[in-house]
């Protein structure tokens, strides 16, 4: 059984997971990014690195990076069908956008993206007993909204809000005193949403799964001890858990949309109905995908398997109670919040690998000069179009 090549778009150490995963199938993996400071660069499983125009996977939207990255994709000396992993919203966007061009090369599911990673289209396709009250938003709903202190304000689809804000959500009435008139120059109307915040006394708890036409063939679960920014951001220190009947929940989901691929589901427990709400999926790898892996579901490799036209077979018998912690992230976090609450002894660390160390050296090493070229991308700084180097 030949081992399709992997191929990650995007990088930081969201693409070292994928990269880690995918290494136990022993294939090739390539990585095409935008920076020249990568961690995945400096990873032993790495084949090849190719750098394309700095800036340019934070501007999909312009047709001149989108078309360049297209072109770079297919012009790639690999053999059909590859598999393509992107690290966030906008390239996921990307490959649904561009699928028909990319299956001349990649495995690219038949699956309507556009209806999981647009949060206000997700949330309609719903159950009705699991939806977040989710509504469209402009300057005017701002003004008119009843009760802004239950709601938050957030991206529809895409990074432009958080690239635009810093911030994955802001709460309506800090977000009013601050920013809207701003941002509304920037964003069209219906690219911003508003969502209830739900009252609760429990972490956010993510059911993972790699999934097949629907049918999950393996599933992992993990809550958020803490996360950046707190209460509505990305989490820094996990622990993976059983999801008790949400995993029925999640396949439910999964199901209705025929899904295929790696995907996050998240849900958050609400203290008036005593029930479990849904909060939005990623049709995508997440942050700590690596985590899976080392709590023994590799949900990366199944869907290597199964496009090598092997047969992935269910699993769930990962290890419950273990501990992952970003530390590059959660001390900043624990920093802000003037409190150190300690790690579990034993804890999977986001970047460090003992066989695999450097990419965990560069990043401590390098951090500042990583964090300046993030801004320099962020802001489409010095972007020039341009081909692989």
């Amino acid at each position: 059984m030949v081992n399709p090549t992997v191929v990650i778009i995007g990088d930081h150490t969201q693409g070292l997971g994928i990269l880690r995963s995918a290494a136990v199938r022993g294939g090739k993996i390539w990585v095409v990014n935008d920076k020249s400071i990568s961690l995945a660069r400096f990873s032993k499983y790495l084949s090849r690195y190719i750098e394309i125009s700095r800036g340019s996977l934070a501007r999909l939207s312009r047709p001149e990076c989108s078309d360049t990255l297209l072109r770079i994709l297919l012009d790639l000396p690999i053999e059909c069908p590859a598999l393509l992993f992107g690290v966030n919203e906008d390239i996921s966007r990307f490959i649904h956008h561009n699928a028909n061009a990319l299956r001349e090369k990649y495995f690219v599911p038949s699956v309507r993206l556009d209806n999981i990673y647009d949060k206000y289209l997700f949330n309609l396709l719903l159950p009705e007993a699991v939806r977040i009250d989710t509504r469209l938003c402009s300057e005017t709903d701002l003004v008119s909204l009843e009760s802004p202190e239950r709601y938050i304000v957030k991206g529809r689809q895409g990074n432009a809000f958080r690239q635009l804000t810093g911030e994955k959500a802001i709460p309506v009435d800090r977000f009013m005193l601050r920013q809207a008139g701003w941002l509304f120059k920037r964003l069209l109307p219906d690219q911003v949403i508003l969502q209830e915040i739900v009252p609760t006394d429990r972490s956010v708890l993510s059911v993972c799964s790699f999934s097949a036409d629907g049918d999950m063939a393996g599933m992992f679960a993990y809550e958020k001890l803490r996360q950046h920014p707190n209460e509505f951001g990305t989490g820094t220190y996990l622990r993976s858990v059983d999801p008790g009947l949400l995993d029925r929940q999640a396949e439910q989901v999964l199901r209705n949309l025929k899904y295929t691929g790696v995907s996050e589901i998240e849900f958050i427990y609400d203290c008036r109905t005593t029930g479990y709400k849904i909060i939005e999926m990623n049709p995508r790898p997440w942050k700590s995908i690596n985590f899976a892996s080392q709590c023994g579901e590799n949900l990366i490799e199944k869907y290597i398997s199964y496009v090598a036209k092997a047969q992935p077979h269910f699993g769930n018998n990962y290890s419950r109670g273990q501990y992952w912690v970003d530390l590059a992230t959660d001390i900043p976090q624990l920093t802000r919040e003037m409190k150190w609450g300690g790690y579990h002894r034993g804890f999977f660390e986001c970047t460090w690998d003992k066989r695999d160390p450097l990419p965990t050296l560069v990043l401590w090493t390098l951090f500042p000069l990583i964090a300046f070229e993030n801004t320099i991308s962020r802001f489409g700084w010095d972007l020039k179009p341009g081909s692989p180097g």
